[in-house]
């Protein structure tokens, strides 16, 4: 055998053996990045990233500065507002010329666990999702197209709500709310 044979044998050794005991990942899906959310149409408790909540919301980066838990007394509502600042009162929802992003269950409440809505066309009754935001003066636009949710609250107490929370919206812009929260808790 020539030394261009074995040398050509070499290589093609080498190539084989490389390639040996790796397995194809032919699944479709990549793991979670805690450190990173990326719009989704469909969602799970494990994307739901480890930083703090954020978003995205007609193409632009949205800033959470106030998140609140609200329960209300005569309807037996929960609320939880995720508002690009403060309101004037402590347990007010939106400021008027403030966005936010809202996740309301109507007549039932969010407790400690798992929420999901793992896709768009997934039916839930009695719960909504929605986003606003300010259009000009004295003008708020209240977007309410289909979404996605996985929520995950790990403790309510008298003063606090804390848990982490995905939010994906069907836009146009594919807007978006994601990461940790600790809300201040508010009985209306």
């Amino acid at each position: 055998m020539s030394v261009r044979n074995n040398y050509v044998l070499f290589i093609l050794l080498i190539l084989f053996l490389n390639g040996c005991g790796k397995k194809q990942d032919n699944s479709g899906t990549t793991p979670a990045d805690k450190n990173n959310f990326t719009w989704n149409d469909v969602i799970n408790a494990d994307r739901i990233p480890d930083f703090p909540v954020k978003g995205m919301m007609n193409g632009k980066e949205f800033k959470v500065e106030y998140v609140n838990f609200e329960y209300w007394r005569g309807s037996d509502d929960n609320v939880i507002n995720f508002a690009s600042k403060p309101p004037r009162q402590n347990c007010g929802s939106f400021a008027d010329d403030d966005s936010g992003f809202r996740l309301t269950k109507k007549a039932g409440q969010f407790k400690e666990g798992t929420f999901l809505k793992d896709s768009f066309n997934t039916p839930i009754e009695g719960t909504v999702a929605d986003f606003h935001f300010s259009s000009g003066k004295d003008n708020t636009k209240n977007m309410t197209p289909e979404w996605n949710c996985a929520l995950v609250i790990t403790d309510i107490n008298s003063k606090t709500v804390k848990g982490k929370i995905a939010i994906c919206f069907k836009d146009d812009s594919k807007s978006w709310v994601a990461g940790t929260f600790e809300a201040v808790r508010c009985n209306n």
